[in-house]
């Protein structure tokens, strides 16, 4: 009787760890807190405490998120001096001083106005496209070299679930898995090819 007692208080135990490591925490030393403490305690604190596998998931898969937008800018100071250095100079964009011309009903001193507001804007609109391609290009960049860093790493597979995983990750990136490498006795990377 004493040792079926014994034998079920370390399945809880072993039940506490194992729940630990698939909540992102270290699962044999939750096994050795339910072992001091109670594994009934054990549990308790892992129920209450946050689940970090969602986190590492989150952080293996590099945290991607959806940004918004951001709305262009309306014209700056410079943009306007520009437009208006345009058509003292006489080097007008023909589109848009047409457009300007017609809504002015022929008024010029009207056309000179309306056509310094559209060409500053349409300053500011190329300002915004530049600095849009800029940042997608940086962008790509770096998403550009990160493939090329990941696929340089040395790679093995998970024991637990089989995904292929760079040989020095801590933990395996599948959410349901959760294999932890970082325990001296725990599991093991199995590299490539063996």
């Amino acid at each position: 009787m004493i040792f079926s007692g014994f034998f079920f208080f370390l399945l809880l135990c072993v039940g506490a760890g194992i729940w630990a490591s698939n909540r992102g925490r270290f699962g044999v030393g939750w096994f050795f807190i339910s072992i001091i403490v109670s594994p009934v305690i054990g549990f308790i604190l892992l129920a209450v405490l946050k689940d970090l596998s969602k986190d590492t998931a989150e952080f293996v898969s590099g945290g991607q998120t959806n940004r918004a937008p951001v709305p262009p800018p309306g014209p700056a100071d410079d943009d306007y001096a520009v437009a208006l250095e345009e058509v003292s100079n006489g080097q007008r964009k023909a589109g848009i001083w047409a457009k300007a011309f017609t809504d002015a009903v022929g008024d010029k001193d009207r056309a000179v106005a309306l056509y310094t507001a559209r060409r500053a804007q349409d300053l500011a609109d190329e300002r915004s496209r530049r600095a849009a391609d800029e940042l997608r290009q940086t962008e790509e960049g770096r998403a550009l070299l990160a493939q090329q860093t990941y696929d340089a790493l040395p790679k093995g597979t998970c024991p637990n679930c089989g995904t292929v995983i760079p040989l020095d990750s801590p933990i395996c990136p599948q959410p349901k898995c959760g294999a932890s490498f970082d325990a001296p006795d725990g599991w093991r990377i199995k590299p490539l090819g063996t």
